[in-house]
């Protein structure tokens, strides 16, 4: 008789439920319990009666919440950690509410990852209706923005933009980093491309900025269109290849060094894969968010964009981690 493993039971356990603990963190942001939370503390009943909830049911949520460390429980009252004012605060530059929502929309997809794993293809994609919901759209485009702020600073540490005076953010949804990158370099002037209906967007986030007069846009599809020729000494492109396959990946980077000025520089920010493909674990698992839901998206290894950087006319290509969990891998033309 061999003896029990209880902490293999335990990780399988943990596996096992994990949804349990994101459907509590949905909830919570849903119900903006946190913003409610902000520099006070409240009882069950008067955080029940504010969000207009059962109060036993409230009190089995917050209890739950206290044990995942996103509140903290004295006597009767919660109150909010560091970490759930810092990111899940509405008002709070790091907020990453709008994420997390986005996460919680994805669901649905992921709970049709044994139908794509049969046919290899997006179940998820097969009746979407070929105009994009605005709300939807908007949704997304906030919970990038979310994302993308927290990095901003770790990015613009980390790239070199010294002499640079034309950036392109290529797919750059709410054009996040471009302003970054904008405030971060004052000689810098930085264009934003991505399709119509989003640019209408990132403009509204330009000009909450106040960096009306150095970051513009353009509209454009990165697969039909060109980004101009000899124009930028850097191009940013972050976030965008692992929607699609290495064919389209290589035709996009080849129009990026036909817009690129000679010893201009472009930069991949992606979650980057390990060479077995089964590591860091965030991009193992965005891979199949990926197959779930586009066409053709991945993650890929270091060494698949090295090749097509190189297929692609780039030379002295290099690696820079970042302290989040994506990488940079830049060459120059």
């Amino acid at each position: 008789m061999t003896n029990t493993n209880h902490s293999s039971v335990d990780y399988l356990l943990q596996l096992s439920c994990g949804y349990w603990k994101s459907h509590v963190l949905f909830t919570a942001v849903e119900f903006d319990i946190f913003s409610l939370l902000n520099k006070r503390k409240l009882t069950a009943r008067e955080i029940s009666h504010s969000v207009h909830t059962n109060e036993r049911a409230t009190e089995m949520l917050l209890n739950a919440l206290v044990s995942l460390e996103l509140l903290t429980k004295q006597e009767n009252y919660y109150t909010n950690t560091r970490l759930s004012n810092l990111h899940l605060t509405k008002g709070n530059p790091h907020y990453l509410g709008d994420f997390i929502h986005h996460f919680h929309n994805m669901t649905d997809n992921w709970s049709m990852l044994r139908e794509t794993i049969e046919t290899g293809k997006p179940i998820s994609l097969k009746d979407l209706p070929e105009e994009v919901d605005p709300h939807d759209l908007r949704d997304f485009i906030t919970a990038m923005h979310n994302i993308a702020s927290v990095k901003t600073e770790d990015l613009c540490r980390k790239i070199d933009l010294t002499g640079s005076k034309t950036l392109l953010d290529i797919a750059g949804g709410p054009g996040t980093y471009a302003i970054a990158f904008a405030k971060a370099n004052p000689h810098l002037h930085a264009v934003v491309f991505d399709l119509r209906h989003v640019i209408n967007l990132t403009q509204k986030f330009i000009k909450a900025a106040h960096v009306e007069d150095r970051v513009t846009t353009q509209a454009g599809n990165c697969l039909e269109d060109t980004f101009g020729r000899n124009e930028y000494d850097a191009i940013l492109v972050s976030n965008l290849l692992h929607i699609y396959n290495p064919a389209n990946n290589t035709m996009i980077l080849r129009k990026c060094w036909d817009a690129l000025k000679n010893g201009g520089q472009v930069i991949i920010h992606e979650f980057v894969l390990d060479e077995t493909r089964t590591s860091p674990q965030f991009a193992a698992l965005f891979s199949l968010n990926m197959l779930i839901g586009t066409q053709g998206g991945a993650s890929y290894s270091e060494s698949e964009y090295r090749e097509w950087l190189v297929k692609s006319g780039f030379k002295d290509i290099k690696r820079i981690d970042m302290e989040s969990n994506s990488t940079l891998i830049i060459g120059k033309k």
